[in-house]
């Protein structure tokens, strides 16, 4: 089917702009014989392929949402976390209240992931080898406007946002300026993104449904018009009301301005511990309320008086043989509870690929090296540099689509009039760069000692320092320029000089 009949078909029924492919958790395989329990005969070498059975567990954002929020715990509700009761002296029992505690560490897991893979800006490169300086000056404006209007707080939030509750939109749009500018769509703000893809899987049309002002919306996008459904038909002789679809509007880009990324919640694989420890955790602390609390022994026969010494009070035994004693006594340490806690805090570690450093983990006397703490968090930086490759379709896409907003923005803004056919010609990537601990003043002095070897180019050092600004390469060549022209200067005072010394000798 032609993607053009395709999204007819969408756009016909608002139900099927709807359909959403669900999130799952965990599965059941079965392939073939052996998982019916059949043996196969050794002799036979081939048999006809079977298609492998899936049975996935659907998981609801809503339960993303859930285990996000500490105060939504299911350990908060767990009627089976025991509870500890004393038996009074009138024979009745009496229950001590215990609130029950959860622990935040799916959200500790997502706010590391979110740093590593976002903690640098957007890294930009010109893939031209011989760029004109109008080029250069080109590449220069859009990285500045990025800059300017914060786009990478809307990629770093689209980040937060997808690691937090399965996916996430960036929407491209002009504002009532003709200024371009970008919002990103979640679903715990009330918007539900649906992508529609073809047999290929890019994607023809992408919708966003929502509610506002007690109406429901759907906003559908493909690479030329923003079409919108309102559930607001009032129902008449004729017509039974709901759906009603509007003029279709142009929305000004090239392609769909809907960026969608969807994925795994950074703490996904590591549910099931994070639940088992938050129960045990809550027993242990149970256990520690009712008999952790120690008591002071006193032995021995005394006076009623007691003598005060230094600001302590002090008791004389006096019975017969002398054998007083006052001591503190405390139960013995549930160490078997506190080593599985301890194991299950590595365990969650190991699932998520992330690390969790604490004070107190650090015991150094001297300075920690930065290759000290990279090798630490060895899994974190590793699992953001499969996230930049994952993330790298959204980068481009960003860049695409700010490029030519942007271009459009300044041509209609009459601030330079050729930005569109100008700006076509800008041949620029956009990459995340991956987070990493380290000394600020041995990077940029690497940096100025592979620049001095020729390992790597001026341009190159002025990207990736940590302290240059969008436009610091025009400020080089600037600089650079004012220099020579001083040069000049001073070489032509120096000659009209000589000159004039001459004149006077010969004179």
């Amino acid at each position: 089917m032609d993607y053009k009949q395709r999204i007819a078909e969408l756009l016909s029924d608002p139900d099927k702009l709807r359909q959403k492919e669900p999130f799952t958790r965990g599965l059941s395989l079965g392939y073939g014989d052996e998982a019916n329990g059949k043996e196969l005969d050794s002799s036979i070498k081939t048999r006809e392929a079977g298609l492998p059975k899936f049975k996935r567990v659907v998981v609801t954002q809503e339960q993303y949402m859930k285990e996000l929020d500490p105060c939504s715990h299911t350990v908060l509700f767990d009627e089976n976390i025991p509870s500890i009761t004393m038996k009074l002296n009138d024979g009745d029992f009496y229950e001590i209240k215990y609130n029950r505690s959860a622990l935040p560490i799916q959200k500790t897991i997502k706010d590391k992931q979110v740093l590593h893979l976002t903690g640098y800006p957007m890294q930009f490169t010109l893939l031209d080898t011989a760029p004109t300086k109008k080029v250069q000056e080109d590449f220069m404006v859009i990285k500045q406007y990025w800059e300017k209007r914060n786009m990478d707080g809307a990629r770093d939030k689209m980040v937060d946002v997808q690691k937090s509750y399965g996916d996430a939109g960036a929407l491209f749009y002009f504002d009532y300026k003709g200024r371009i500018k970008c919002r990103v769509l979640s679903f715990a703000d009330g918007y539900v993104l649906c992508p529609h893809k073809d047999d290929n899987g890019d994607h023809i049309l992408d919708s966003v449904y929502y509610k506002s002002d007690g109406v429901e919306y759907i906003d559908s996008y493909d690479d030329e018009y923003m079409y919108r459904y309102t559930n607001d038909l009032v129902p008449t002789d004729g017509n039974e009301g709901g759906w009603r679809l509007h003029e279709p509007v142009k929305h000004g880009f090239d392609e769909i301005p809907l960026v969608i990324k969807r994925g795994k919640v950074a703490w996904d694989d590591a549910q099931s511990l994070i639940e088992s420890k938050e129960v045990l955790f809550n027993i242990f602390n149970v256990i520690q309320k009712r008999h952790g609390w120690g008591m002071l022994y006193i032995k021995g026969k005394f006076k009623d008086e007691a003598k005060k010494l230094a600001g302590s009070i002090v008791l004389n035994d006096t019975s017969i043989d002398g054998k007083g004693d006052a001591k503190y006594l405390t139960p013995p340490s549930p160490q078997g509870t506190i080593d599985t806690l301890n194991s299950l805090d590595d365990e969650i570690q190991k699932a998520s690929s992330t690390t969790f450093i604490l004070p107190k983990d650090v015991r150094a006397q001297g300075d920690v090296s930065g290759i000290a703490v990279q090798l630490t968090q060895s899994m974190d930086i590793e699992n953001a540099l499969r996230g930049v490759i994952d993330w790298q379709n959204v980068a481009d896409k960003m860049c695409r689509l700010f490029k030519q907003g942007l271009a459009k923005e300044l041509v209609n803004n009459k601030i330079k009039e050729t930005a569109v056919t100008d700006f076509d010609s800008v041949n620029m990537v956009a990459k995340f760069k991956v987070w990493r601990p380290f000394n600020d003043a041995e990077f940029n002095q690497m940096l100025a000692t592979l620049k001095g070897a020729g390992l790597i180019s001026q341009e190159t050092g002025i990207e990736v320092n940590t302290i240059s600004k969008p436009d610091e390469l025009a400020r080089v060549k600037a600089e650079e320029e004012k220099a020579k022209e001083a040069a000049e200067l001073q070489a032509a005072q120096q000659q009209k000089a000589d000159t004039a010394n001459d004149i006077d000798t010969n004179e």
